[in-house]
Parts: structure tokens; C-alpha cells; sequence
């Protein structure tokens, strides 16, 4: 039986954390033996009640002594001295450089890889110093395979790191899975799409600057200006007070709700009319393919990287430019006064967990 350990700070709510619970998921389905490396952060996150994303339960937790990458090194040299893995995929940029030099001195076959799921931008590939080209070289060295999961993001980080074009193989995030298609099943929560009165929008993510949440609920005070509309909003963030307060101070609490986090998004999208992105940069978007497969049409800020790109520049969504909101409320007046189709079922084939756990094994080397 072949094995292999994923290395992640913990398995709770982001994107990163989703794939690398399905990985775990879709490599023990196949027969692997799967072990999934975290820090402590992962067992103080437990210890305050949260709940992580399920793996089954053959797949090992193995906990770190420390918080930080740096201080868990050690471990994770001894962990791979006396455990035979066939392979170390690291799910976070934190254990890039901690796995490069947990390596030195183990010589067997084991092989180091890396997925960037970072949306990385053009100014930290062109602040690059001397020292830092150093340190990529020295982690090249010791890794066997690179991914991303878009082409854009691809290309960037063979930049950041001074790797050649190509060296950086596209592997898209898993999504299409039984357990989607059983939440898919599921009725939803949000009592604002069980029970619409108006067109609904859905959006998600943390409440965060990156992802442009003020500039869709601009977009949808101007939409409602012609054309009564709502937006549910699931997430939560260090922003929740200040998207309150403009929600108060725009008098759109019947127009605009923050619905909190939730367990089972595809259900509340299927009701949705459509699903907005407005981020600033996505280097993926798992919501964005949970909507197409859900057959709910997908609105996209045309941000670098993942969006543009999942929706075949335009040809399966809509794109608008980034942080435009009156571009975004045309968009959202567009879809309920005349709703453009979903998109088909090619659009989302892709991202099945099957097909993602394949591309692992080509890049890795497995098959």
C-alpha cells in the first residue's frame, strides 16, 4: 500500500483546509494509507468547539508540537525518518521552507511536493532580493514537484520562486464529490431563499478586503434603484461591524443579509438566482464551481486568477471589472430581467475528485 501525508496548519474553513480534507478523502478512497500533518493551531481551534472539515476515519491526524512552521521542522524530519511515505504534499505556503529543510539528511525515497493555493500578486514576484532567490534555490533543490491551481497562478509563482516556464504543473481543486451531491440534496437554511419574496443573490467568503463585499453590496443599492433584489451573504470576518454599519447607514436590512457561516452552501445556492464574486483576486474558487454544478449561474468580478479562468473567460459566467460596482448591479438587473442559462455540465466536469486525485499522481509521480 502506498502512502501519503498532507502538510497543513489546520483543517478548519478555508479553502485550502476544504481541498486538502477532500485529498485526504479521494487518496484513501483510492487505496492510499493517508496521514495529514498539523499544528497545534489545528488542536486549539478544537479545544474552542470549532468542527473541522470530515476525513475518514482511517485517515491519521498526526499534531505537531508548535504553532509555527519553523518550530515544528524537527518534527517533521523525524516523522519522515521513521515513517515509510511515499510522498509529502504541502497544502500551505507556511511549510514551503519548513519542509525543505526538515529534509536535509533523509535519504530515502520519499517525495516532496508542493501546492500553491495562494492568489499571489505581480508585486511580490518583482521585489525579489538577492537573498531571496538564494532561499528558492535551496528550496527547489528539495522538492520533487510544484503545482497551482490555476495557469495564472502557475505562472506567477514560477516567477516568485525563478523556477523555468512549465516547471509549475495545473492541478484544479477538487470539489464534485458524493458528499456535494448529497448536500446538494438537502433543503436549504437561510429563511430568505426558502421562502423568496424577491430574485435572491448568494455570496461567500470571509469578510475580508480581498474578496470586495462592499463594492457587491454598492451594487446591489444601485440594482434595487430599478429592480427589487436581495443579497444573502454567508461568512464571517474581522469586517462583520463595519458591513453592519454600512448596512444600517444605507437602510438596506430588508435588501442585504449577513447570514453567518454555513455547513452546507450548495443547498442555499441552488435556490439563489445567481451567485456573485467580487473579489479582488481568487487564485481558485471551490463556490464558484459549487454553483455551476448546482446549475445556478455564476456573476464574476474578472480578477486575477482562478474566475476568469473556471469560467472560460465569460463563456460560462459573467465577468465584470473588478470593483465596478454599477458594472456589477447592470449585471445582477441583467440576470433578473432576463436570466442568461447556466452553464453546462463540461464547465464543472473537471473538478470531480476523481479526475484531481489522477492529476496528483501524474505530477507527484506516483503513476
Amino acid at each position: 500500500i502506498m502512502k501519503v501525508s498532507f502538510l497543513i496548519q489546520d483543517l478548519f474553513q478555508q479553502g485550502a483546509q476544504y481541498v486538502t480534507a477532500l485529498m485526504a478523502r479521494g487518496f484513501h478512497e483510492k487505496g492510499y494509507e493517508v496521514d495529514i500533518l498539523v499544528s497545534q493551531v489545528h488542536e486549539n481551534l478544537l479545544k474552542a468547539g470549532n468542527t473541522p472539515f470530515e476525513v475518514p476515519s482511517a485517515v491519521k491526524f498526526v499534531v505537531m508540537p508548535s504553532r509555527r512552521a519553523r518550530y515544528n521542522i524537527s518534527y517533521i524530519h523525524s516523522y519522515i525518518k521513521h515513517t515509510a511515505v511515499d510522498a509529502v504534499i504541502v497544502m500551505n505556503s507556511a511549510y514551503l521552507y519548513a519542509l525543505a529543510l526538515a529534509s536535509i539528511g533523509l535519504r530515502h525515497k520519499t517525495r516532496y511536493c508542493y501546492v500553491e493555493h495562494n492568489g499571489l500578486s505581480l508585486e511580490c514576484v518583482e521585489n525579489i532580493s538577492i537573498v531571496k532567490n538564494i532561499v528558492n534555490k535551496f528550496v527547489i533543490s528539495r522538492y520533487d514537484s510544484f503545482m497551482s491551481v490555476s495557469k495564472g497562478s502557475c505562472v506567477l509563482f514560477e516567477k516568485l520562486m525563478g523556477l523555468n516556464v512549465g516547471d509549475v504543473k495545473v492541478v484544479y481543486n477538487p470539489v464534485l464529490d458524493n458528499t456535494y451531491y448529497d448536500k446538494l440534496s438537502k433543503e436549504p437554511y437561510c429563511d430568505w431563499l426558502k421562502n423568496k419574496i424577491m430574485p435572491t443573490m448568494v455570496a461567500a467568503g470571509a469578510f475580508s478586503e480581498i474578496k470586495g463585499h462592499l463594492v457587491l453590496f454598492e451594487a446591489i443599492r444601485i440594482a434595487n434603484e430599478t429592480t427589487p433584489v436581495r443579497l444573502v451573504l454567508f461568512g464571517k470576518g474581522h469586517l462583520q461591524k463595519n458591513y453592519e454599519k454600512w448596512i444600517a447607514e444605507n437602510h438596506m436590512q430588508e435588501r442585504i443579509l449577513l447570514a453567518g457561516h454555513t455547513s452546507n452552501l450548495p443547498a442555499e445556492i441552488k435556490k439563489s438566482d445567481a451567485f456573485v464574486i467580487s473579489s479582488q483576486k481568487e487564485s481558485f474558487s471551490v463556490v464558484l464551481v459549487e454553483a455551476m454544478a448546482a446549475d445556478i449561474l455564476v456573476i464574476s468580478t474578472d480578477c486575477p486568477y482562478g474566475p476568469p479562468e473556471l469560467l472560460q473567460y465569460g463563456k460560462y459566467g459573467v465577468l465584470v471589472p473588478v470593483g465596478d460596482s454599477k458594472a456589477m448591479a447592470q449585471a445582477i438587473v441583467n440576470q433578473v430581467n432576463n436570466p442568461r442559462k447556466p452553464a453546462p455540465k463540461e464547465a464543472w466536469t473537471p473538478f470531480a475528485l476523481e479526475k484531481v486525485v489522477f492529476a496528483y499522481e501524474k505530477a507527484i509521480g506516483l503513476v
